[in-house]
Parts: C-alpha cells; structure tokens; sequence
C-alpha cells in the first residue's frame, strides 16, 4: 500500500509535545499504538482469496475525508477491527479540531478492490 508513507508523514508533523488522552489532551504515541494495533489486525491474516477481502477508509483528514484506505480479511474479528478504526477515526479528528491541524486537503482516491500478491492484500486504484 502506498498510503502508510502518508500517515507516516502524518505522525512527524504531530509534535512531542502532547500528553495523553485521558485528560482530553492527545498523544501521538495514542495514535501510533491504535494503528500499529489496525495493521496487525489488518495484517493476520494472509491473502489467498480477494474475494474474502475488503478495505475501509482510515482517520480523517482536517479537511475531510480520510487519510487513507486499509485493506483488512473478512476472517479476522471483524467487530473489534471496525472498533479500532473507529476509534483511530474519531481520535484523529478530535486531535485536528483541538490542535488546528492542515493538511493539502487534497481526496485520498477510493479503491476500486482488493487483489492479493505474495500472500498480501494490495489496494487496486
């Protein structure tokens, strides 16, 4: 996927200087361990079939819209994968709103499907 070198990019801009969620300040170190969480997830399992795969888009952009798609097997525990997602999403909004974040605003392109190479899920554009 392409997408990981953005939200990468994401998280350098983010700063060390955020302390943690509870106290309603955000931790990048939050955001990092929720997603490294969803790729793990994302990643369990390997691609033998597309058919028994499907994306999601992922955080939110300040602009709108999200950050980036993520494919994940429709094996894994679906229920606790879209929680995580969810709660990726809904932090990483609220982290834009309270901190002022920009970003290019340009659309991240939807998928079309999910193919697999090298027992890999690869997003198609």
């Amino acid at each position: 996927m392409k997408n990981p070198i953005i939200l990468l990019s994401f998280f350098l801009l983010l700063g060390c200087d955020l302390s943690t969620r509870e106290n309603g300040d955000f931790s990048p170190i939050a955001l990092d361990q929720l997603l490294a969480e969803i790729n793990q997830l994302a990643t369990s399992e390997n691609c033998i079939n597309a058919a028994d795969w499907t994306f999601i888009p992922l955080g939110n952009k300040p602009c709108g819209g999200p950050m980036s798609y993520v494919a994940y097997s429709k094996k894994i525990d679906e229920k606790k994968f879209l929680e995580l997602v969810q709660a990726y999403t809904e932090l990483q909004t609220d982290y834009n709103k309270r901190t002022g974040a920009s970003s290019d605003c340009s659309l991240v392109a939807r998928p079309s499907g999910v193919i697999c190479e090298n027992s890999k899920a690869v997003l198609v554009y």
